[in-house]
């Protein structure tokens, strides 16, 4: 992500550079000449592609990871490192209509155990990722909302045993200061990390498995030969070919001409986040009595949560547009923070940053090899431990493993006919979800 220069926002200057950035800066690209064959490409090093790439090495394949940008500079350092299941966008009755009961049970069972499968990976990889399971707040909008929201939850409870709670309204102040609820919903096994910190120990544990990464090294075409396959990648200007045997694309929000069928697939959408300046720590007590992860049931998603040093909120939502426009997100994001927490209108920003996320057609993460690519992206903005979890199964796909199964193989990755990869009409559509959210639509 190319770093923007300051912006000026009252009484503070805000950084353009993510929140995470200062324990965790980014590295220096490593000046290194380019394989000249390998037996996996990996393209793009995010969770996606280095979980992919170190089931691959560890395994005894020579695989390499070429990332366009600089490392980290993608949504894994971006994220508002909120870690859940990542199944509420359809819903149980949703999941059924479109998949079929027993596929629906599966991909939500499935799907409860991303957040167990990340806490293990960290511990046994001895990543240092400040990763606490504190639950996440989802505050009702509306007295519907609720009701909706307690009808989801006995589904899931009964379906795949979630872990979680009613708040009424009478009681949400244990939860959240704000009044702008009608109660809410409180799942218990949600958990917070360093999206950053999470990204650098996990290019230690790749680099360590013996597997390059090509930072700022773009990978503009890839075509069959013969029994693999040639890519063209450029970097500084400078094109060079590298032969691989198999390639896999986890690109993800960042996906674009190299896979035009997977771009078709996708819709990448931008995500901003916010930091206030320091608060102090009574001021954060009491509007997150219990520091948990928080969001609410508005159309256009906002996430929130405490710093993981507890010492600022971080408030993340939509961005304003297609391109990464700081000083309107700094407007929106802070309007939409103060809506939930009122006595923050005078607090300052000290950070601001945005990037890609991508949804898919189905509202479903999808995985597994289309043409000549291996894939596995379309998170819908709950990526933490979704990509996670996806990059090690691909892994395991790539070399015939059976452990690579899912319940989220097959499905079918539909793209719509006048669409080519360029999202120009979700400004339109997000507008309409703001005007909806206003009005209480």
């Amino acid at each position: 992500m190319k770093r923007s220069p300051s912006i000026n926002s009252g009484k503070n200057s805000v950084s353009n550079a993510p929140f995470w950035w200062e324990e965790a800066p980014r590295p220096a690209r490593e000046a290194r000449g380019l394989p000249a064959n390998i037996e996996v490409a990996v393209i793009g090093a995010g969770y996606s592609g280095l979980n992919t790439a170190l089931v691959l090495a560890r395994h005894g394949v020579n695989v390499a990871v070429f990332e366009a940008g600089q490392l980290g500079g993608g949504a894994s350092t971006l994220n508002g490192g909120m870690v859940g299941p990542s199944f509420h966008k359809l819903g149980v009755m949703g999941l059924k209509n479109k998949f079929g009961t027993d596929r629906a049970h599966a991909i939500l069972k499935e799907s409860l155990g991303f957040i167990d499968y990340l806490e293990g990976f960290l511990s046994d990889e001895n990543i240092e990722a400040d990763f606490s399971r504190v639950g996440r707040f989802r505050g009702a909008l509306k007295p519907a909302h609720f009701d909706a929201m307690a009808s989801e939850l006995e589904l899931l409870k009964q379906t795949i045993g979630v872990s979680g709670e009613m708040v009424p309204q009478s009681d949400q102040r244990s939860e959240t200061a704000s009044q702008l609820f009608h109660g809410g919903i409180v799942y218990h096994d949600d958990a917070g990390l360093h999206p950053a910190k999470y990204h650098d120990g996990l290019v230690r544990r790749v680099r360590e498995a013996g597997v390059k990464i090509y930072a700022e090294t773009q990978v503009v075409d890839f075509i069959k030969s013969g029994t693999g396959l040639i890519l063209t990648t450029s970097r500084g200007g400078v094109r060079q070919e590298v032969k691989a045997v198999q390639v896999a694309v986890c690109t993800n929000g960042y996906t674009g001409k190299v896979a035009p069928a997977l771009r078709r697939r996708v819709l990448p959408l931008r995500s901003a986040m916010i930091a206030t300046e320091q608060l102090p720590a009574e001021l954060i007590s009491r509007l997150m009595p219990k520091k948990r992860l928080y969001g609410d049931s508005r159309r256009l998603v906002a996430y929130y949560r405490p710093s993981p040093d507890g010492t600022r909120i971080l408030f993340g939502g939509r961005a304003s547009g297609l391109n990464d426009d700081p000083k309107a997100n700094v407007r929106e994001l802070k309007q939409a923070l103060v809506q939930v927490y009122p006595e923050l209108e005078k607090v300052g920003v000290s950070h601001v940053w945005s990037g890609l996320v991508a949804y898919t057609f189905d509202h479903t993460p999808h995985l597994g090899r289309m043409g000549n690519a291996w894939y596995a992206m379309g998170y819908c903005g709950s990526g933490v431990a979704r990509s996670s979890y996806f990059g090690r199964k691909l892994g395991l796909k790539i070399i015939g493993s059976p452990e690579g199964a899912t319940s989220f193989d097959d499905l079918e990755f539909k793209s719509h006919p006048l669409y080519f990869g360029n999202p120009w009409f979700m400004p339109w559509v997000l507008g309409w979800h703001r005007i909806a959210d206003t009005l209480g639509w």
